[in-house]
């Protein structure tokens, strides 16, 4: 784990090497704000997202986009194994990890390992898709590195809806019994569920 610390930090350094004064809190949107402002959140929530990937067993999905938001902004949510939120205990682990100055990431990325009781020798993967936004691959670059840096398995399925993203997520790890994780399986779910509700309808 220490080697894996210590080249997280060095890329960081190289990366970022003033800490922004701006704080951050992981919500019902995830983190979301000025695009401009959110690589290094995007690095850390790389690193995040492989932790709980080891933490679980699962693949992680970690969706960048900014919704109905201004096309200057953007931000990450990530999502749980059965598409589910973020769970309560890992938002604020979020927050924590992603507000820590670079002298504290270290400790704070110890912290989080212990108090999860993590397994950090675990593989990791990710599922990575954004949106439209032109600074979309340009996050999801930041993400990738993270994820390198953490040696976690990853994805990148491009573009594709949040919905998307979650269904894509819960189909890899139920091993396809819910669907097949591609956008073309998502809208074969929603035309399979719409007839079962509606046998009869004429459209």
């Amino acid at each position: 784990m220490e080697a894996t610390v210590a080249a997280i930090v060095e890329e960081e350094r190289s990366r970022f090497p003033a800490s922004p004064a701006k704080k951050f809190a992981y919500g019902t949107a995830g983190f979301r704000d000025k695009a401009e402002l959110l690589d290094r959140v995007l690095f850390r929530v790389g690193i995040l997202a492989a932790l709980r990937s080891k933490c679980v067993g699962a693949t992680i999905g970690l969706m960048i986009t900014a919704s109905h938001n201004p096309i200057q902004d953007n931000g990450v949510k990530v999502v749980e194994p059965l598409g589910e939120m973020l769970v309560p205990q890992w938002e604020g682990l979020s927050t924590e990890l992603t507000n820590a100055s670079i002298e504290d990431l270290p400790s704070v990325l110890s912290s989080i390992v212990q108090s999860t009781r993590c397994d950090f020798h675990q593989p990791a993967k990710v599922a990575i898709a954004r949106d439209t936004r032109p600074s979309g691959p340009r996050l999801a670059a930041v993400l990738v590195k993270a994820l390198e840096l953490m040696k976690a398995e990853y994805t990148d399925y491009g573009i594709l809806t949040t919905p998307q993203l979650h269904y894509v997520v819960r189909c890899v790890n139920t091993n396809g019994a819910f669907g097949a994780p591609t956008e073309r399986g998502y809208y074969q779910k929603l035309a399979a569920a719409f007839h079962s509700l509606v046998p009869k309808a004429r459209y």
